[in-house]
């Protein structure tokens, strides 16, 4: 699987549909009072679409870093009990299907290490190949150090009690950070929301008034830029309050 792409569901796919058709139907009726931009309709699509998979990819990478970070600690366990690398990952198979389940991401790859680890690959191959799938850094530099001590002779069960820790305060940090940001970001999402209010309000209670704007040349030339700068005053904001964890590498 590569996680650096996001496979749409027809559930996703609808709701990309109903909010690219209100973004769509907002700006015909609110911005210009016409059906003629409802043609813009497959570039508000396009650009939901993209960014709907980012975020699902940004989601997808979180998963499946927290989900690797308790898969570091069954396998440190079960070194600690004797097991060998190769058996100790065997065995967290079946601990995180009782954790997680058969939706975890994690318990997909290790059956599939495990299966290639069958056929006489080493655990440093397929763990390197799992890595460079996943283009997440804690993940690359995790599999970067363990070859380094495999071929060292290091101390594994050391090696990954001090990965999995650092990545851990790695994780609470982006989360504590994302907790202190959370209210702002909701007041954000509401202060997008007040523009379009208070421009239906207007046209509604006072159509007489906004009439003005509408229907001549002047006036779609004011409602684009309004229109322009209310879009990218969101995307300023959303670029304000993004939380970084460095996922990627």
């Amino acid at each position: 699987m590569d996680y650096s792409k996001y496979t749409m569901s027809f559930k996703d796919l609808g709701i990309v549909l109903l909010k690219s058709a209100a973004v769509t139907l907002v700006i015909a009726y609110l911005f210009y009072d016409s059906i003629i931009p409802l043609i813009i309709f497959p570039l508000i699509f396009i650009y939901i679409f993209r960014q709907y998979k980012v975020e699902a990819v940004i989601k997808q990478k979180q998963k499946l870093t927290e989900e690797f970070m308790n898969a570091l600690k069954i396998l440190s366990a079960n070194l600690l009990a004797g097991y060998s690398v190769e058996n100790a990952w065997r065995e967290a198979e079946g601990e995180m299907h009782m954790m997680y389940g058969e939706n975890s991401l994690m318990l997909a790859e290790i059956r599939d290490m495990n299966r290639k680890i069958k056929l006489n690959q080493t655990f440093e191959q397929v763990l390197s190949e799992f890595a460079d799938r996943t283009e997440v850094e804690d993940i690359v530099n995790f599999a970067d150090i363990f070859s380094f001590a495999k071929r060292s002779g290091g101390s594994f069960v050391d090696i990954i009690e001090s990965t999995t820790y650092r990545m851990w305060t790695k994780y609470d940090t982006s989360r504590q950070i994302e907790v202190s940001v959370s209210a702002k970001r909701l007041e954000q999402k509401t202060m997008n929301y007040i523009p379009i209010v208070l421009l239906a309000f207007l046209k509604i209670a006072s159509y007489d008034y906004m009439s003005a704007l509408y229907r001549n040349f002047t006036g779609i030339i004011f409602m684009t830029v309004c229109l322009g700068a209310y879009a990218m005053a969101i995307k300023l904001a959303n670029r304000i309050l993004r939380v970084d964890i460095g996922i990627s590498k």
